[in-house]
């Protein structure tokens, strides 16, 4: 992919939840909102972020007011009409992101994408598609401010910094290219690795300059198997034959430290349905506990 083409200048955004939110046997128990490390992470590596909210029961993020008067985020409501009881409240609240995403995800004018933090991707019914994936991990390689920063510190931060920041995306967008078309052994050999390493290299080194204590983010990408977007190796049959094999390829040090593992792994999951056509599927990101520098 090329760094000064369309893809550079695409704006990316996220479709977020505003928290961890778990299903019971009865009703729903809201294990914890976004914190505002998360929030700065969204912030730092996407241009557009929203996070919807809905009028039954309306989960607050910390600095909301703020976020939202910086144009940070955008919170869009979704509106239920009539009477809910019981599970329809669960259900109502956990399909509030599918609902703004299923629309979003129609606008290609952005590249939108539906993220989650944690391990599997979760949708509720109606929205929910069983599939084959190919995932790509990459561990601890997005660094962010491990303290609550002045949000327009982080967004003169952002802005000053937007160039190396669309060249990470365009990077990565290139290692799932190349993902799609070869996944095989030969991958840590490959340029896109590389520009990729050196990007998040020249990142950690402009962090380090500017904040004192950072921590790393996991990325993980859900890729369409079968989207639309996938060239040669799916025609010769080398993706097909990868899944069928159930390998996964760990690529440690790939170049040099910074880039300390990247995994590609096929699996079934479950994937957002109205994303169907899309090469990426969805996101997913966790801290490295472990990532003060």
């Amino acid at each position: 992919m090329s760094s000064s083409g369309k893809e550079f200048n695409l704006e990316r955004g996220i479709i977020a939840s505003p928290g961890i939110i778990n299903r019971l046997q009865q009703g729903f128990q809201m294990q914890r909102s976004l914190t505002i490390e998360e929030l700065q992470y969204y912030i730092l590596y996407w241009d557009k972020i929203v996070i919807p909210g809905n009028n039954l029961v309306y989960i607050g993020l910390p600095e909301e007011d703020l976020l939202l008067q910086a144009g940070a985020i955008e919170r869009p409501r979704v509106g239920f009409q009539g009477s809910f009881q019981g599970d329809q409240v669960t259900d109502a609240i956990m399909s509030c992101q599918s609902l703004v995403a299923k629309e979003l995800v129609k606008d290609k004018s952005v590249d939108w994408v539906i993220h989650q933090f944690g391990g599997d991707s979760l949708f509720p019914d109606g929205f929910n598609q069983r599939r084959n994936v190919i995932r790509v991990d990459l561990s601890g390689v997005l660094p962010v401010p491990a303290e609550n920063i002045n949000i327009y510190e982080i967004l003169e931060f952002k802005n000053r910094r937007k160039d190396e920041l669309k060249q990470l995306h365009a990077y990565l967008d290139s290692v799932y290219e190349l993902v799609l078309s070869a996944p095989d052994q030969e991958l840590a050999h490959r340029k896109a690795i590389s520009d990729l390493s050196n990007a998040i290299n020249d990142l950690d080194t402009v962090f380090k300059e500017r904040f004192e204590n950072t921590k790393k983010y996991d990325i993980t990408a859900e890729l369409n198997l079968n989207g639309k977007d996938i060239s040669v190796g799916a025609a010769s049959g080398a993706i097909i034959d990868f899944f069928a094999t159930g390998m996964t390829i760990p690529i440690a040090t790939v170049a040099g430290a910074i880039l300390s593992t990247l995994k590609v792994s096929a699996k079934a999951a479950n994937t957002f349905q109205p994303a169907s056509h899309n090469t990426k599927l969805a996101f997913l990101s966790k801290a490295k506990s472990e990532g003060l520098l």
